[in-house]
């Protein structure tokens, strides 16, 4: 029986737990970390004092990490459904108050309406089988003064550096994530990529599913880009986000 996307994807997050954030700071030349650190500034800059924060596909615990950093007040949530990614972030954040890992799908979030001020997901929306389902779930359990970052992976749409790109995607990056060991599982992450909507389709999407003022900061000529939308009602707070733009 052949698996589906979820499966599949459980299976090489679950084998790549270990070892996952050294193969992401080869991957992205160093970068990733840079990239994430922007990703929370965006989110962080509109959170009320004792914000409450969800993030969705937290992994190996290192966005939570970030934005505990950037809001030490901050009441963070991980969820992921990786027991392997779980255990790897709860050995990161043990150090952190205020941190609650939950093991769950980011299709059926086990939350109530509007429990959080801020949700954030990281290079994990590509990977779910459903974008429009996790974006509608992220929408319903934020508040009305709720803000919403995507930050991922894309195929650049410049037309010098695409081909570039794809070499860089296609053959190198999985022997640098993963080696000849993990050939198979890295180059998952290449066709997660691949497969991807582009950021503009993204946006639109978040639009429809009734975020707005979205905005959008890209990295590396759009290798990687954030992605922010807010709830209808909630006020804008200027912050150091970075440069982006409205679309």
């Amino acid at each position: 029986m052949k698996k589906t996307k979820e499966q599949y994807v459980y299976e090489v997050f679950q084998s790549i737990a270990e070892g996952y954030d050294s193969a992401n700071r080869r991957i992205s030349l160093m970068q990733h970390m840079r990239w994430k650190k922007a990703a929370a500034k965006m989110l962080c800059a509109s959170l009320p004092a004792g914000g409450r924060v969800l993030d969705i596909g937290c992994g190996t615990g290192d966005m939570l990490q970030i934005i505990a950093k950037e809001k030490p007040d901050a009441l963070l949530t991980g969820i992921d459904f990786s027991p392997n990614m779980l255990k790897a972030a709860g050995e990161r954040t043990k150090d952190i108050p205020k941190v609650k890992l939950i093991r769950g799908n980011a299709m059926h979030l086990p939350f109530e309406n509007e429990s959080y001020d801020g949700v954030m997901i990281s290079f994990a929306l590509r990977n779910t089988e459903d974008y429009g389902r996790v974006l509608s779930e992220a929408f319903r359990v934020l508040n009305k003064r709720g803000c919403f970052v995507c930050i991922d992976s894309f195929v650049p749409e410049n037309r010098i550096i695409k081909p570039f790109y794809g070499l860089y995607f296609t053959f190198l990056m999985p022997l640098l994530g993963g080696g000849t060991g993990k050939l198979k599982e890295y180059r998952w992450l290449n066709k997660s990529t691949a497969e991807f909507i582009s950021a503009r389709r993204l946006g639109s999407l978040m639009k429809k599913t009734g975020f707005c003022r979205i905005k959008m900061k890209s990295f590396l000529f759009g290798a990687c880009i954030a992605v922010r939308g807010i709830v209808p009602g909630k006020p804008v707070i200027t912050g150091n986000t970075g440069k982006g733009k409205d679309v």
